[in-house]
Parts: structure tokens; C-alpha cells; sequence
């Protein structure tokens, strides 16, 4: 099995600039709406990256347990998260080698499949942590027809359709939800990243007070309520069935 290097110097510079992006806390919130209602839920943050979305999950009252294979962003989601969660853990693992107590209420992996060659295997394998009737909730980049200088730069093997995502993830769990998020922002993708082949700008222009970040949260805000028929990600709530369906069978798992 082959993924991405652990560590990559745009990602790295994406993860910085995570705190003012938009359109990743947008797509946080419709995630964190899905969850909504539950109680308190034991998550796995597999992939957590620098930990916005763990911080987030927290904030809302989740035990959260973030993995990811790259100790330096494992640093960053701990200094993030520092004195403010203390109920929250991260480990320096992949999802395809998470060893420790599984039965999680729920897995979310966000901007994460696409990194990993084989995205069937990791995919069977963050769900086996998850107890029968858990959540299994997943955001990754939309339209292969897209593929271009960001995913380059990120280390992406794929981006996805609605139709390839289901396929993916539908021998492990039930898909309750599933849309595309970010349609408006397609011409930007285009422009930057397939065209001018250069970084996006939506984290910078978000996080600076104007007219161009009022309009574009405005845009985004719309979208979260709106679905439209294309985007840049797409989202998907799944429920691992009672029975277990999938063919990924876990070793006896110890804590590390």
C-alpha cells in the first residue's frame, strides 16, 4: 500500500492558513450539522491533519482522537488544541495502522482519500473503528475533470464524483447523506489551478475584511443550506450497519 510522503511543504503552508479558510470551516460546519443531535460521541479524526476540525469537534463537546502519520502536524493539532480540550488525544499514525481501542460512535476523515493510493483499504479500515451503528462521515475534492496544480502540489491521487465516493464507501456503510459543496468557488478552481496554476487565494481573501470576503462568505453560507448539483468537495454521512458488511476484517487490535 502507498500513500502520499507524511509530510509536504504545501499541505504544510495549507495547514497554516486553515484558521482563515472559509470554505474548509464551511464545509466543517455542514459536517458538524450532520452529527448534530447525537449526545457526545467518542470520534476518530483519521487524517486530522493540524487539527481545526478536532478543535471544532471538541468545542461541540466530542471526545476526539486525532491520527495522522506526520509528527509535525501532529504538533500543530496539539499546540491548537494545547490546555483548551484535554479530553482530546493525537498520535502519530496512519488509518491503515491505527492500533489502539477501537468502537469509536464515529469516524470523519476530510481531505484525506485522496492522498492515499489505496483509498478501499484505508477507507474498510477507519470504519472498522467504528462500533455497528456509528457515523462514518468523509469530505473529499470534487471532479476529476479539476485535477490539477493544487492536487499536484497536495499530493492527490484522485479527486472524487458522487458516483465514485458510493461506490467507494458503500460495501462499509449506509449512506444517510451525501452532496457537493464549494460549486460556487468552480470557476476559481479553474482559474488558479487548472489555467494560472497557482495556489488558491480563498483562504487568504476569506480571513481579510472586504467586500470580496463578504461576498464570498456570503456565497458560501448560501451553498450550506443550498446544495448545488457540482462542487469542489464532496460530503458524505454514512451508518455502519448492525451487521457487519464490509470485507475488512481487523486484526486483534492493543493499544500502542
Amino acid at each position: 500500500m502507498t500513500t502520499a510522503p507524511t509530510f509536504n511543504q504545501a499541505q504544510y503552508d495549507d495547514f497554516l492558513a486553515k484558521s482563515g479558510d472559509v470554505y474548509a470551516q464551511s464545509k466543517y460546519r455542514v459536517l458538524l450539522e450532520w452529527m448534530s443531535g447525537r449526545g457526545r460521541l467518542r470520534v476518530l479524526n483519521a487524517g486530522c491533519g493540524s487539527g481545526e476540525l478536532s478543535c471544532l469537534l471538541a468545542a461541540a463537546g466530542h471526545q476526539v482522537v486525532g491520527i495522522d502519520p506526520d509528527p509535525t502536524y501532529i504538533g500543530l493539532a496539539r499546540e491548537r488544541a494545547g490546555s483548551n480540550f484535554p479530553d482530546s488525544e493525537y498520535h502519530i499514525c496512519s488509518i491503515e495502522n491505527y492500533a489502539g481501542p477501537g468502537d469509536f460512535d464515529a469516524a470523519i476523515s476530510t481531505d484525506v482519500l485522496e492522498h492515499i493510493e489505496d483509498d478501499r483499504t484505508a477507507f474498510a479500515k477507519m470504519v472498522a473503528q467504528v462500533r455497528p451503528g456509528g457515523l462514518v462521515l468523509v469530505a473529499v475534492p470534487a471532479g476529476q475533470w479539476l485535477f490539477g496544480y493544487h492536487d499536484e502540489q497536495l499530493g492527490h491521487f484522485r479527486r472524487y464524483s458522487k458516483g465514485t465516493l458510493r461506490k467507494l464507501v458503500s460495501d462499509h456503510c449506509t449512506v444517510t447523506k451525501m452532496r457537493y459543496f464549494g460549486g460556487t468557488l468552480i470557476p476559481i478552481c479553474l482559474m488558479y489551478s487548472k489555467w494560472l496554476r497557482k495556489p488558491y487565494p480563498v483562504g487568504k481573501v476569506g480571513a481579510k475584511p472586504g467586500l470580496v470576503s463578504r461576498v464570498l462568505n456570503a456565497m458560501l453560507a448560501t451553498e450550506r443550506v443550498l446544495p448545488l448539483p457540482l462542487g469542489t468537495s464532496v460530503l458524505m454521512c454514512g451508518v455502519k450497519p448492525a451487521k457487519a458488511q464490509q470485507t475488512y476484517t481487523p486484526e486483534l487490535r492493543r493499544v500502542a
